[in-house]
């Protein structure tokens, strides 16, 4: 977690997209809390049966590198259907930039 140029901190955010079904939010934020990892803003829907999600989450005292959530988060979409990806919050801003 740091700093941007305005004094906000800059959190991670993770995206998850797939097929709805039941227990997807349960499932991710159960890994994120036994990682001791902090949502502090979490958006999600469903449209036409897809499901989507995108969370953003503070590491400052998680038990995990951003690395290795990021791998262990991409297990966890592979197991369960879905595509889950960890992101710095500023190459997901710029990614996403109209």
């Amino acid at each position: 977690m740091k700093k941007n140029n305005d004094n906000k901190t800059e959190l991670p955010i993770i995206t998850v997209i797939g097929e709805d079904k039941p227990g997807i939010v349960a499932q991710v934020s159960t890994m994120l809390w036994k990682k001791n990892v902090n949502i502090e803003e979490l958006n999600q829907g469903v449209i036409k049966g897809k499901f989507f999600m995108i969370m953003a989450v503070d590491l400052g005292k998680s038990s995990v590198s951003f690395e290795v959530l990021s791998r262990e988060l991409k297990v966890l979409g592979q197991k369960i259907g879905l595509d889950i990806s960890l992101y710095n919050q500023q190459i997901f801003t710029a990614m996403n930039r109209i």
